[in-house]
């Protein structure tokens, strides 16, 4: 019924455990249905402290190239129905998280239905010393794969892979090949009474270590070139959409203290060459969405050198003005 697949590079069991524990401790589980499958991205295997669970681990070594290179091998080796990713520091929030899951699964007209379903997500993070939980807004449930499962005949039929270029944002272009593939009614929510899954954030983890803040930023740009060539060639409807994300994201990046003039400069360098033959698309959408675009941009990538006023009147002058210099 689920393959899980669990990647793995070089994080010591000491962090990996949790994730094997609360599995462990799911209650209404037939582990008959369910796969569990440890990606070791050219680490080390953990063997001997993979027994004595109730559910039976198989292990993968494959060359070291990236999570996108773990998960693909995880689609690849995949013989369930349907597949669900496991960072290997994360966990489930509850005992009941995975039967919820099945459940749903279960039901003969799930795969009739749906590709993908997501489920509600806690996140915990460590930062400054401080630990902190907080659950992920809903409208920004897509940007992850956390907690969610995917039907693989879907996938493979698509020719949706993780991108192997990528190693930042990689999960949020795979969700939205997805979105450019299907209408959304074939995207559904698994209901629980609290969030299934638990996203951990480590501090000096490949995402949070030194020099983070101008790869994501450099992630988050590559990806949206990615995305817009998505949406361009599955649902033009949504490029106008995708194009102002974009400019209002890039508008963001080299208006904030976050990153570094040089992550400023070549983001700008693939930027204006890719808009200026776009810019009359900018803002083709509803006011309603214009907003959920702008705020969504805004809650990710913005604190200010100085006040700046993001209208799109002002948007576009500043694209204008970068590409007459």
């Amino acid at each position: 019924m689920l393959d899980i697949v669990i990647t793995h590079y070089e994080e010591p069991w000491s962090v990996c455990k949790a994730l094997f524990e609360t599995l462990d401790a799911q209650r209404g589980v037939d582990w008959d249905k369910i796969r569990v499958t440890v990606i070791h991205d050219g680490s080390w295997t953990f063997d001997e402290l993979l027994s004595g669970w109730a559910f039976q681990v198989r292990q993968l070594v494959i060359p070291h190239g990236g999570i996108s290179a773990a998960r693909n091998a995880g689609i690849r080796n995949a013989q369930e129905p349907w597949i669900m990713f496991c960072d290997c520091d994360d966990c489930f929030s509850n005992v009941f998280a995975l039967e919820d899951i099945l459940n749903v699964l279960e039901d003969p007209e799930t795969e009739r239905r749906y590709d993908m379903l997501w489920t509600k997500v806690w996140a915990e993070e460590e930062k400054d010393g401080r630990h902190s939980v907080y659950q992920i807004q809903d409208q920004k449930i897509m940007v992850f794969i956390h907690g969610k499962v995917y039907r693989r005949e879907f996938l493979i039929g698509q020719g949706i892979w993780f991108d192997e270029e990528l190693d930042f944002n990689e999960d949020s272009l795979f969700n939205a090949m997805i979105m450019t593939r299907v209408p959304n009614t074939r995207i559904g929510a698994v209901t629980t009474y609290a969030p299934a899954y638990v996203w951990t954030k480590r501090e000096n983890s490949v995402t949070t270590g030194d020099g983070a803040a101008d790869r994501s930023a450099l992630g988050q740009f590559r990806r949206n070139m990615k995305v817009a060539e998505q949406y361009r060639r599955f649902r033009p409807d949504g490029y106008p959409g995708m194009v102002t994300r974009v400019i209002y994201d890039t508008f963001y990046m080299v208006h904030t203290r976050k990153y570094s003039p040089s992550c400023k400069q070549e983001i700008l360098d693939g930027f204006l060459p890719w808009v200026k033959d776009k810019l009359d698309l900018f803002c083709q959408v509803k006011e309603d969405e214009l907003f959920r675009i702008r705020m969504i941009s805004r809650s990710e990538l913005t604190e200010p050198d100085e006040e700046i006023c993001d209208e799109p009147g002002n948007v576009r002058a500043w694209a204008e003005w970068e590409l007459a210099k």
